[in-house]
């Protein structure tokens, strides 16, 4: 004889928020070239065309971009580095958070295909010659890592490629406390970052094409501006600096000026970054109107030469580090390389990349990240002439500024360019 069953219902299983899991499926596209990406840097790869860990790198910064100035930071670098790990994760030999919450897949769609912006051809008497090849649409300026050293140059020699139409699908996991976060750090990542190594130049800018399926339209192109102050409001928290952490401020410009397409749009922004930080008087091959070659010339007990303003600094450090400066017209001056005294290599805060729109049309974009602008302790002028190494500085008074015609009277250097781009709407 069967016993019947008690009727007990099973207490209520009760999930915890932080239990619930989200999951997107992002589809992407590349609007301009991917550069490196790959296990060698600096080098695409056509196996390991885009990593999972370099996305979650990127993740990562532009979440600190955005969060790092939560107010219940309180601008304490320890809080936001516990909030962080919380999400991101931390090295098995760090303890404290352990892996990553956030979960990244990803899949290659199309791995593209390779263009060699460059070409060595036989010069003067043989001598190789690095050259822009004409058919390439990868902007000289932006690319000049491509380029093989002098030394290393042989005609005809296979030169380094970038990786042209690479698409990807990215499936991204994340407990849904951590909405707000990893969607704000997709948000900066797709508008102001990309894939790959110099994204700050514009390689490997994003295209969202489609989230869980449902395709994403990007805004008009005059209203992108107005679209991405919206979003800024949204996903950027402000309160406190932290010193040393790059955050989101709204420096930026957006071109008023639209063009056909992005490669249109990277190319002007390349083009007037290269035309500003290399202005000569009369010609391509002139003298700087900068005041860098004469300070050198000067501290290397040389006469200065031109007309090139007579001021012993080195604004041109705010692009970025090191600079290494050789004189065409100076046949007994050897270079001479900025640096830093702590670090060698100082990453630009300057981010310009095209913007795709609406009917893919496009807009350049130019951002300015907040962060300590120059390395640690002083700038370091390293030579071998006589008067070299030796400290030197970058930082400009309002009198000096006037005299350095690019600059327009502006000591901020970056805004000085910044204010350039404003000129062309």
């Amino acid at each position: 004889m069967s016993r019947k069953l008690p009727d007990i219902t099973p207490p209520e299983l009760k999930m915890r928020a932080d239990d619930i899991t989200v999951t997107q499926t992002r589809v992407y596209r590349l609007i301009t070239p991917l550069f490196g990406g790959g296990v060698t840097p600096a080098e695409a790869d056509p196996i390991t065309v885009i990593r999972g860990s370099s996305i979650r790198g990127h993740l990562r910064f532009w979440w600190r971009a955005c969060r790092g100035g939560k107010p219940e930071f309180q601008g304490s670098l320890a809080r936001m580095k516990a909030a962080e790990d919380a999400i991101w994760g931390t090295a098995s030999t760090e303890g404290g958070a352990g892996p990553s919450k956030v979960q990244i897949a990803v899949q290659i769609n199309n791995s593209g295909v390779e263009e060699r912006p460059f070409e060595v051809r036989g010069g003067r008497w043989g001598r190789p010659e690095v050259k822009l090849r004409s058919d390439t649409n990868v902007p000289g300026y932006a690319a000049f890592p491509l380029q093989p050293k002098k030394e290393e140059a042989r005609v005809g020699m296979t030169t380094k490629a970038v990786r042209v139409g690479v698409s990807f699908t990215l499936t991204i996991s994340f407990p849904r406390d951590f909405r707000e976060d990893v969607e704000a750090a997709l948000w900066a990542w797709e508008t102001f970052g990309g894939v790959g190594a110099r994204t700050r130049r514009g390689f490997g800018a994003l295209q969202l094409v489609s989230v869980d399926n449902e395709e994403r339209q990007p805004p008009p192109a005059k209203r992108a501006q107005e679209v991405i102050i919206r979003n800024f409001r949204r996903h950027v928290a402000r309160g406190f600096d932290i010193p040393g952490v790059p955050q989101l401020l709204q420096h930026l410009v957006v071109t008023e000026k639209v063009f056909g397409d992005a490669q249109a749009a990277w190319h002007f922004l390349i083009e007037k970054l290269q035309e500003f930080r290399q202005e000569r008087y009369d010609s391509k091959y002139g003298l700087s109107k900068w005041p860098e070659a004469n300070s050198v010339r000067q501290f290397a007990n040389r006469n200065p030469r031109g007309k090139s303003p007579r001021v012993l600094k080195f604004p041109r450090a705010y692009f970025g580090l090191p600079i290494i400066f050789h004189f065409r017209h100076d046949r007994d001056l050897r270079d001479a390389t900025l640096k830093g005294i702590s670090t060698e290599r100082l990453a630009s805060p300057l981010i310009l990349r095209p913007l795709l729109c609406r009917g893919d049309r496009a807009v350049g974009l130019a951002v300015v990240l907040s962060v300590e602008r120059l390395p640690p302790g002083s700038l370091w002028l390293d030579g071998k002439d006589r008067g070299l190494p030796r400290k030197v500085d970058a930082d400009l008074t309002s009198e000096e500024a006037q005299r350095i015609e690019p600059l327009n009277g502006e000591t901020d250097v970056l805004l000085a360019f910044l204010n350039t781009l404003l000129g062309e709407r």
